[in-house]
């Protein structure tokens, strides 16, 4: 049995989230429900360097200090979600690459309602850098192994589960494809 919404008020309208909560009939009884409606949709960009590293953007965050996090952003009314990686990679790790491969598209959350993209970008390139917006604090841009990147998690350098994720899965479709490679080889042999 689908579940009935009743009703739906806000409780906080912000620049990045707006919050509303839900009285929702269950069937067997009815709910609030707290919904975060995100204002946009976003992109987080994994750069793999042609020697296999994982550039990621040093930040200085309020809440957790300095970070590392993967260039990502929202995407610009117009833009498509390929457009909008493409700038901020050029925006934030003043890098073009030559390959952009989506690896996710989904909701951050069965409560919220922005979708993220993650990408594959590799075949890097220097670039003149985009100006970034004026209330971003990047403090520089590094290249990491997979080994220093989990590293890097397990310290907490690297926070939230969105930088996480995408990393974990550009790790696992590289390696995948790694495996499939390898076993392509074998049996041509």
């Amino acid at each position: 049995m689908p579940h009935e919404l009743l009703r739906s008020r806000t409780v906080y309208d912000g620049q990045f989230v707006r919050v509303r909560i839900d009285e929702v009939d269950l069937g067997t009884g009815i709910v609030e429900r707290e919904i975060v409606e995100e204002t946009g949709e976003g992109v987080l960009v994994v750069a793999i360097t042609g020697d296999g590293e994982i550039v990621l953007v040093e930040q200085s965050r309020h809440l957790f200090g300095t970070t590392y996090e993967v260039p990502s952003g929202a995407i610009n009314p117009g833009e498509t979600p390929t457009e909008a990686a493409r700038r901020e990679l050029r925006e934030e790790a003043g890098l073009d690459a030559g390959s952009f491969q989506m690896i996710s598209a989904h909701v951050n959350s069965v409560h919220m309602t922005g979708r993220n993209y993650y990408f594959l970008a590799t075949d890097l390139s220097e670039c003149e850098p985009l100006s970034c917006d004026s209330d971003e604090e990047f403090i520089g841009r590094a290249a990491f192994s997979f080994d220093e990147v989990n590293r890097l998690i397990a310290e907490d350098r690297i926070p939230d589960v969105r930088n996480r994720g995408c990393i974990w899965l550009a790790q696992l479709k590289l390696l995948t494809e790694t495996a499939i490679s390898d076993a392509s080889a074998l049996c041509s042999e």
